[in-house]
């Protein structure tokens, strides 16, 4: 061992060597054949989290807590702290080893450990919110329950799918680490929260005899999907005749999606994003969603299954676009359309009233067995696409107003069904018409008791005396073309159709009300004096986190002009707290051990980890009367 007057000094040095842009790579080398002779890894078993929280010298000490607090998740699922597991989360992915912006050696995995730490947050969050329902889902009526869904439960779907997303993303750099909370997590979300809310929401949607929400779909102050038209799109149009509404439809995007999205729009200038839902048609299938999102004054099923807007086909883009031209619209390809440059794009809407925007990747990807594996990494890339889709309309395109909405949702899980989920239905019933893994179409099917009998009269204002049966809950008739993936049913996921509408704000306020920054962050306390070996330092975080105050993660150091003095610590301050209390953060630096003159103004400097820009700077007094080394 160093002798102690030496310690200080290896901590800053070790802390700098790491954080520097250039010879951080080395640092990466050097310590993985320090850890290698010292045979480290043999030796971490005994420690718990906390013991190694604040170590960074060596990969192996990540790789220990990443590995102790996958065990501590799944093993507290019940009991789950979350906001501990977040704190130790965002400290470490903060850190040299775990954050993808670090600089360093290319061998080091640091994007997937970063996965890893998000796939166990996100696994925690999951935890904590069941524990929050534990005795399931109640509602009095459909109503509360579609609300509900709309508030907080969709984040069982969206937590869920950032897992999944994340763990698959770990494992495709070969980590596996997270691979055993895979089980938990499945079992959480198929087995208990799936199950749960078919159960409850089944039972809202068949009881009540004539009253049932099957029997007449339509709930107090929540618009149909086959009344979109007229009740979004009309009434913007209708107050100016020169006024253009561009709609985006996505196929099978879903509102927990819909609400990640709403999130990332409402963190762009000058753009204002609300999210709102409508009550899908049923069934919840891609022909009769497309159909019902046009303009039309009737719907109507042709003998074949068809699906007719006023007597005209709408199964392609282009006859849909012949459809809208009735309206001064137009129908368009989303990859065509971005495709082309902005004087192309501008002369091609010039004429048109409103446009609509179709775009697919969710279901072409999930709605095929060799690929619906990808559906996850599907509804990210749709995320990010439809945000560029918004920002070539406005900036492009002089849009003002954009409606992104969807044809139906979709339910998917990992680990597929078995013949538990398989509906008892036998042969097709007389009068079939189209037979899918998740409805059945056709004319007299009667009732069945392994199904719900509706009518599309009813579900979707369509003509033709069309009746289906969807299978109860999530089960499925039959396991065709993909079984993790399904829709065309009515539980909230499929039926929960979102519509988020957007702004481009020009008006005197827009930047005061859209313009984004980083969380003010501020040393708390005045005339810091630092006399030891290691100091403390209080920060709080003025303001929460949300849409428009974005987390900044700062380095932190005391700095003698341009040199630090001490070792360089990265936090990231993200809390969404509104108390005080628990946006306050600790930092703890350690000090050369070299002469300082404490009549010289050393300073405390928080500068932006991405940028290098200067957050905060304060002065401190070092004034080291004696050396602490014995």
């Amino acid at each position: 061992l160093l002798p102690k007057v030496g310690w200080s000094n290896a901590v800053v040095c070790l802390d700098q060597w790491r954080d520097s842009s250039s010879k951080a790579t080395s640092y990466d080398r050097l310590s993985a054949e320090v850890a290698h002779r010292i045979k480290l890894a043999d030796n971490l078993g005994a420690f718990d989290v906390e013991d190694l929280l604040e170590t960074y010298t060596f990969l192996d000490v990540e790789k220990a807590i990443i590995s102790s607090l996958r065990i501590r998740v799944e093993a507290t699922a019940e009991t789950i702290d979350r906001d501990h597991v977040q704190s130790i989360v965002t400290r470490r992915r903060a850190g040299h080893w775990a954050s993808p912006a670090a600089a360093g050696a290319p061998d080091v995995p640091r994007a997937a450990l970063s996965a890893v730490y998000s796939a166990i947050l996100a696994a925690a969050e999951l935890f904590c919110l069941r524990r929050s329902h534990a005795t399931g889902f109640h509602f009095d009526d459909a109503l509360s329950m579609f609300k509900a869904y709309n508030e907080t439960v969709f984040r069982f779907d969206q937590l869920y799918r950032h897992f999944c997303e994340h763990a698959d993303a770990a494992e495709a750099e070969g980590w596996n680490v997270v691979k055993p909370l895979r089980e938990t997590v499945e079992d959480t979300y198929s087995n208990w929260y799936l199950v749960s809310l078919a159960v409850e929401w089944g039972r809202l949607i068949e009881q009540g005899g004539e009253g049932a929400l099957l029997s007449r779909w339509r709930l107090e102050g929540v618009k149909n999907e086959h009344c979109f038209f007229d009740r979004f799109v009309k009434p913007w149009l209708g107050k100016a005749d020169n006024r253009r509404m561009f709609v985006i439809i996505s196929d099978a995007f879903r509102y927990e999606a819909a609400e990640e999205l709403t999130r990332d729009l409402n963190g762009k200038y000058r753009f204002e994003a609300t999210l709102s839902s409508q009550l899908g048609v049923l069934p919840s299938y891609t022909a009769l969603g497309m159909a019902s999102l046009l303009p039309h004054r009737t719907l109507e099923y042709q003998d074949n299954g068809t699906v007719l807007a006023d007597g005209k086909s709408t199964a392609s883009i282009d006859q849909r676009g012949l459809i809208l031209a009735s309206v001064k619209g137009l129908a368009l390809r989303a990859d065509e359309l971005i495709a082309l440059k902005k004087e192309d794009g501008r002369a091609l809407v010039a004429d048109s009233r409103v446009v609509y925007i179709y775009h697919n990747i969710i279901d072409s990807v999930g709605d095929s067995a060799s690929t619906e594996d990808r559906t996850f990494a599907a509804v990210r890339r749709t995320i990010v696409q439809l945000a560029g889709i918004v920002r070539y309309v406005i900036d492009n395109l002089n849009g003002n107003f954009v409606l992104i909405t969807a044809d139906h949702g979709f339910l998917f899980t990992e680990s597929g069904p078995d013949q538990t989920d398989k509906s008892s239905l036998g042969d097709k019933p007389d009068g079939t018409v189209i037979a899918k893994k998740r409805y059945l179409l056709g004319r007299d099917l009667g009732d069945h008791p392994a199904a719900l009998h509706g009518f599309t009269k009813v579900t979707a204002g369509a003509e033709g005396g069309m009746e289906f049966w969807i299978p109860k809950g999530t089960n499925r008739f039959h396991f065709a073309g993909g079984a993790k993936y399904f829709h065309g049913g009515a539980m909230p996921q499929e039926v929960v159709v979102p519509v988020i509408t957007v702004r481009h704000r020009k008006d005197k306020g827009a930047r005061g009300k859209t313009a984004t920054k980083f969380v003010p962050v501020h040393v708390l306390g005045a005339g810091h004096k630092i006399t030891t070996s290691r100091h403390r330092f209080e920060l709080l975080q003025m303001e929460s986190a949300g849409d428009r105050v974005k987390p900044v993660t700062l380095k932190i150091a005391v700095y003698d002009g341009d040199t630090p003095v001490t070792n360089v610590d990265t936090v990231t301050f993200d809390s969404t707290s509104e108390s005080l209390d628990d946006r306050r953060k600790w930092v703890t630096l350690t000090l050369q051990d070299r002469e300082f003159d404490k009549r010289r103004p050393y300073r405390l400097v928080l500068q932006e980890a991405d940028t290098g820009i200067e957050h905060e700077a304060v002065d401190v007094i070092i004034d080291r009367a004696f050396t602490d080394d014995f």
